[in-house]
């Protein structure tokens, strides 16, 4: 496993050592291709016998022989998910195509921009749509690997194994398993740390009004730091000081992919096989009673069962306090660095489960050419400029580069008046191509690279647990859930009364027959590994 981590590192190592040998030039170009063609004029320009060279490595490498002529080469469609429209669609897509084109690709792209507050419906249409198919979509706030694949909306990746193997190399093998079913590759997991530990963030002026500001970065217990909320609540009682209770890190599960925890591994999974219902342990009553405690000091959000439970209450100043994670300090600062001044405080281990790979980008059953999707996936995932198209956009238009290579808006420009959304390149196939945005954390993508190196990983790394079995059960068990769980989790009822139902309920639904499942799947996983 070690080997495994290792190589990843090393092999995206490469990736960012060839991306910084070309930043002299001034190019956002990778060493081997020469600076990003952004107009047509420049394009000409880069064909060169290095840039054909590269080329013909390409499609021998990939057994995909694009046509001669570009007008001849298929489109493909690729999810765009927005919280609004970006309007630098056109500009991003021609420049992303004239890179391409470049390169002889033998592929163009379209980018479809889909509406995040109303994604499932868009794309569940897209995904059915024979006339005007989208070609290339990830699973993450949509749907789950398994249900993708039980509506049939994606094909097997298993024809392009071979083909793209220095792709699929790139990703350690318990990696790789979080992206198959019954053995057979359904998608190309997101480049990412793979594990995470999780902190109490709070706004750095409170901190120094408590005077722990100096105290960034520390450890601490949940009974420490419902002391710090309540120290927190009595000099600033306008705000809340926790939003979402509903985390798996901090109550230690490893969830198994289920967000309604029909069946978890305690201790994140890390040293244990055993299959347990949280719901009746004593950790989850003693959680119950805790956040209580909570609600009755003021320290949750008002009203969150008809509230939206996010980071956005601590922008919009609600809360001046949440738990967020990442795979170190610095990087957690970096991500929430668009927010108010914080200070961290340490909750958890960094562990890595199945969770921890966050999306998985597939190739829809409508797609028209999958040979062509699989090609500009492909792309995503291991070309330097395709991945800084989709993410950061057009240098000089969307982002500008500094001279320690970290992207910045253009100037008069932030997050909320940007015409390309930059600020989520988790979700794409392979972030660590781009640049860090906004940070001065010039390591932001290496150490994520290394992250890997250090975690301990859950025993169900890579396991997805097939419900077909135990279909009504799960659905009924989901509906008490639904009912019982987020009263108990924010404190808003008697923890014995309405827990003591809660069980009973769960048990009539069925939850002890998932939970048998869910251990004999488990269990033959487990057996497989040591084959």
């Amino acid at each position: 496993m070690k080997k495994k981590w290792t190589a990843l590192f090393l092999t995206a190592a490469m990736v960012i050592s060839a991306a910084a040998c070309g930043k002299d030039s001034g190019s956002t170009g990778n060493a081997g291709n020469g600076a990003a063609a952004n107009t047509a004029a420049d394009s000409e320009k880069q064909e060169t016998d290095e840039g054909k060279e590269e080329a013909d490595k390409q499609e021998a490498a990939s057994g995909f022989v694009a046509a001669k002529d570009p007008a001849e080469w298929p489109v493909v469609s690729i999810m765009y998910p927005a919280p609004s429209e970006f309007p630098a669609e056109a500009s991003v897509e021609n420049a992303l195509n004239e890179y391409l084109v470049s390169i002889n690709a033998g592929v163009k792209a379209d980018i479809v921009q889909m509406s995040i507050g109303d994604l499932s419906t868009q794309l569940t249409l897209a995904l059915s749509d024979n006339t005007n198919p989208l070609d290339l979509f990830c699973w993450r706030f949509y749907s789950t690997l398994d249900g993708c694949v039980k509506n049939e909306q994606c094909i097997s990746l298993e024809p392009y194994l071979e083909e793209y193997a220095d792709m699929w190399e790139m990703f350690p093998e318990r990696v790789l398993m979080t992206q198959q079913i019954d053995g057979v590759q359904y998608a190309v997991p997101s480049v990412d740390s793979y594990a995470t530990y999780e902190v109490y963030m709070l706004r750095k002026e409170i901190a120094e009004e408590l005077g722990i500001a100096d105290r960034d970065g520390e450890e601490i217990t949940l009974e420490e730091m419902t002391q710090i909320m309540k120290d927190a609540k009595a000099i600033h009682p306008e705000y809340a000081y926790m939003i979402n209770t509903n985390d798996d890190p901090v109550q230690g599960l490893d969830s198994l992919g289920n967000s309604n925890w029909l069946g978890v591994l305690l201790n994140r999974g890390v040293g244990t096989t055993e299959i347990v219902n949280y719901y009746e342990t004593d950790e989850f009553r003693d959680f119950c009673y805790l956040m209580k405690e909570w609600n009755e000091a003021g320290l949750l959000c008002d009203d969150p069962l008809n509230n939206s439970m996010t980071i956005e209450q601590y922008n919009n100043d609600v809360a001046a306090g949440c738990y967020v994670g990442g795979y170190s300090a610095d990087y957690i600062k970096a991500l929430v660095s668009y927010t108010y001044d914080n200070v961290q405080f340490k909750l958890t281990d960094l562990v890595g489960t199945s969770a921890s790979v966050l999306g998985g980008w597939m190739i829809s059953s409508v797609c028209k050419n999958p040979d062509a999707a699989m090609k500009l996936l492909y792309l995503m995932t291991t070309d330097e400029n395709v991945a800084r198209y989709i993410i950061l956009g057009v240098e000089g238009e969307t982002y500008t580069v500094d001279e320690e290579g970290i992207a910045r808006y253009p100037e008069g420009v932030d997050s909320k008046t940007s015409t390309w959304n930059l600020t989520f390149p988790w979700y794409w196939p392979n972030q660590c191509l781009s640049l860090p945005l906004e940070t001065d954390f010039t390591a932001y993508y290496t150490d994520m690279l290394d992250a890997p190196n250090h975690a301990q990983f859950s025993s169900a790394m890579g396991f997805i647990f097939d419900s077909t079995n135990v279909y009504d059960q799960m659905a009924a068990c989901a509906t008490v859930v639904a009912e019982y769980r987020p009263a108990l989790l924010y404190g808003l009822v008697d923890v014995d009364e309405y827990l003591e139902k809660f069980n009973q309920e769960l048990k009539d639904a069925g939850i002890d027959e998932i939970i048998a499942e869910e251990q004999k799947q488990f269990d033959a996983f487990l057996e497989t590994l040591q084959e």
